[in-house]
């Protein structure tokens, strides 16, 4: 299984941009599903109303015992991916990306 971490901020206009100031995504993707995981997973959050600004861990092929959360391993391999957001609200934001 790709593992890999990206940092995301919500879009302009959409509900969680009120609420939030980005979020990192652990993201779980099954080898074959794309040829690129990060373009996959990028397209993936846009549409999910996310835009990436930073890698913040590269995709590795991942054991579900060294995963993060087993979970969300099987989920993704249930569906073939899986996003996990870490979110920070705007006000808590701190040093943290703002938008």
């Amino acid at each position: 299984m790709w593992v890999f971490v990206l940092e995301a901020r919500p879009l302009p206009n959409t509900a969680d941009s009120v609420a939030y100031g980005g979020a990192y995504v652990l993201c779980y993707q099954m080898p074959g599903l794309s040829h690129d995981p990060l373009q996959h997973a990028s397209h993936f959050l846009r549409e999910a109303g996310w835009e990436v600004i930073g890698v913040q861990e590269s995709p590795e092929l991942t054991l579900r015992e060294d995963a993060p959360d087993e979970e969300h391993f099987d989920q993704a391999l249930l569906e073939d991916e899986a996003y996990i957001f870490h979110q920070w609200e705007v006000d808590d934001a701190g040093d943290e990306t703002r938008h």
